[in-house]
């Protein structure tokens, strides 16, 4: 299909199969990520109908303010993209936010930044297609306010870092089999950085490798020869490789959980040590003692990754997966974000839960399953966890105490 091809020829080809699509793409989290893939939808000649899912009113507010459009920063250039749909969580609920007086340029009357115009509440209303940016630890409980409104016709599109989300998900949100939504899985890999709130800058070219997720019972190498996916599927998966700046391509199963081992090893290094460390990513290649610790978390690393029952059979494993590549691959990912403070690091230091259940917490879980013992992975988890606690903690200023073993002496005083 030539690129050029609009979303509606998209949609028309599995109109037979799903007449009652709309082709509507809802995003959620906008974050870097979510920002990059509304933006470059939008960029498309011929763009689909996208909403912008909001998960608070403060939000709200800011897009208001950037009168509902998105920026690129790519080389010096901002690149400015609006008519976006908006929809804001409040009270538990979805609302649709009418966007029309930024939109008109008839109207001229200022809008106060404290007003809130919700058109109606749309629970009731299908999302056919979600793509979802927001980080891995805050997911289940983000589509968990969408549950009503995702069906077994629906294709959820995961990208964020981390694994072992869509059992999670199967687990607590969608446990019925029979009414589960279908997913997409990814591997993103362009360089971002935030420049203000839905304004980013596209500082070095990567590419978005997807594939749609099989079942559990389906071995990989045999999922690669199942192509019968729901409607909502092929056209998500045709809208994003169809979009140039994505630079988007469809993968194997088993080529995909390759590439996103790839990442997680780099999240499992990178993230928890600059968390731990207070620094940036950089500092920690010129530091022995660090790479000694780098190297002995990636031997563990390793060897739960080459005795993945999922990945038996395939070429080329323990040479791809060999503790030395790792060590390569992480150590230039540290020079070419030297100057980046992580994601992890920013959670600590903004007393936010962090990902490192899905990524050193992962290693540790597969690992007890194949009869490994991750000892490193399993205190560098539980380093990040007391590092925020004790933030929070120095925050509120709580003193820990053992209540039973306290001796009360007199009358406890009661202000009134």
């Amino acid at each position: 299909m030539a690129e050029w091809s609009t979303w509606a020829d998209n949609a028309r080809e599995i109109s037979e199969e799903a007449p009652q699509m709309s082709g509507r793409v809802h995003v959620l989290g906008l974050g870097n990520v979510g920002t990059f893939i509304a933006h470059s939808l939008a960029s498309r000649q011929s763009p689909p109908p996208i909403s912008l899912l909001l998960h608070n009113t403060d939000l709200l507010r800011e897009f208001r303010r950037k009168k509902y459009s998105l920026a690129i920063n790519h080389q010096g250039m901002d690149e400015v993209k609006g008519g976006f749909d908006v929809e804001v969580l409040s009270h538990s609920e979805w609302y649709k936010v009418d966007t029309t007086q930024v939109k008109s340029k008839d109207r001229k009357r200022k809008i106060p930044e404290e007003e809130d115009q919700f058109e109606s509440a749309v629970d009731e209303e299908d999302i056919d297609c979600l793509i979802v940016c927001t980080k891995a630890n805050v997911t289940e409980k983000a589509i968990q306010t969408l549950k009503h409104r995702l069906t077994s016709n629906s294709t959820i599109c995961l990208v964020q870092s981390g694994m072992g989300l869509i059992s999670r998900l199967n687990e607590t949100v969608f446990p019925d089999s029979n009414n589960r939504p279908h997913y997409i899985e990814s591997a993103f890999s362009h360089y971002l950085s935030r420049q203000h709130p839905f304004h980013i800058a596209h500082n070095s070219p990567g590419t978005l490798v997807l594939s749609p997720a099989v079942t559990e019972k389906t071995p990989l190498i045999e999922a690669e020869k199942d192509t019968h996916w729901v409607p909502s599927t092929k056209h998500l998966l045709r809208l994003l490789t169809l979009t140039p700046q994505l630079v988007a391509t469809v993968e194997t199963p088993a080529g995909l959980l390759q590439h996103r081992l790839e990442k997680q090893v780099v999240n499992c290094i990178i993230g928890p040590l600059t968390a731990i460390n207070d620094c940036k990513n950089g500092e920690l290649l010129y530091i022995f003692s660090a790479t000694r610790l780098m190297r002995l978390l990636l031997f563990e690393i390793s060897s739960v990754i080459c005795s993945l029952p999922e990945l038996q059979g395939i070429p080329g494993i323990q040479s791809r997966f060999s503790p030395e590549r790792l060590r390569r691959m992480v150590t230039y990912t540290m020079s070419k974000t030297a100057n980046n403070t992580s994601s992890m690091l920013q959670d600590v230091k903004d007393r936010k839960v962090t990902e490192v259940e899905y990524f050193n917490g992962w290693i540790v879980r597969r690992g007890e399953e194949l009869g490994l013992k991750c000892v490193l992975n399993y205190m560098v988890k539980h380093m990040v966890h007391t590092k925020l606690v004790v933030n929070m903690r120095r925050d509120n200023s709580a003193v820990p105490l053992d209540l039973e073993n306290v001796i009360i002496t007199g009358d406890p005083q009661i202000d009134d």
